[in-house]
């Protein structure tokens, strides 16, 4: 469901700039761009200035962004802009923040939208600038793929260092309790076992601390 909402996330924003371009208002670029960094800024510092990454929860964040950088490259150019390049760190960026195989997507818009603009200048720079991206798909998608399970395994040592100390909380508790409770019918033996295993659960509730 969420490799959908991210591959509607991106049409959207090829259709509009695109669609932009195509009529008058093409004109006003400049206004337009502004408004879009406006609330791009905005949406960043809601997110408390914790960078790109964290746009993957905010999918309008790289709508806008995408569509800042698709207006930025039509304002300068077209598919013969110096800031085409642009296009390659921000397939890496979706492939990172949404879902990796949504990359695939991008590449094909961007394939659709600057394919009509091939004529526009130098060809053949036009067509390698265009393949290029069609070939950095895969490798984005290699390297978001790798970041998504990194990120799950890391999830997963947090969510078991947490569970850990619950633990240690737990049994601590319940010996602090049954030393209370039982003091007069325990032997000096079995108050040692319940010493030493305090000591270990205080000395595990330790180790998850400074894991965490």
């Amino acid at each position: 469901m969420k490799l959908l909402e991210h591959c509607l996330v991106l049409l959207t924003s090829f259709i509009l700039v695109f669609a932009w371009q195509q009529t008058p208002l093409s004109a006003i670029n400049v206004q337009l761009l502004a408004i879009f960094i406006v609330l791009y800024l905005f949406i960043s510092l809601r997110n408390r200035g914790k960078g790109f990454l964290t746009m993957g929860g905010n999918p309008f964040g790289i709508f806008l962004l995408s569509s800042i950088i698709l207006l930025v490259i039509f304002s300068t150019g077209n598919i013969s802009s110096s800031v085409f390049f642009l296009l390659y760190f921000l397939s890496f960026g979706i492939a990172f923040v949404f879902e990796p195989a949504s990359v695939f997507i991008f590449i094909l818009g961007a394939f659709l939208v600057f394919v009509p603009s091939l004529s526009q200048g130098d060809f053949t720079v036009n067509l390698l600038k265009l393949l290029s991206l069609v070939l950095i798909g895969p490798l984005a998608y290699f390297f978001g793929k790798e970041y998504r399970l990194r990120d799950q395994e890391e999830e997963k040592i947090e969510e078991l260092e947490e569970r850990t100390q619950e633990a240690a909380d737990t049994i601590a508790k319940d010996i602090d309790r049954v030393i209370k409770e039982e003091k007069q019918n325990l032997r000096p033996e079995d108050m040692e076992k319940l010493n030493e295993v305090l000591e270990e659960t205080e000395d595990l509730r330790r180790e998850s601390s400074n894991n965490l």
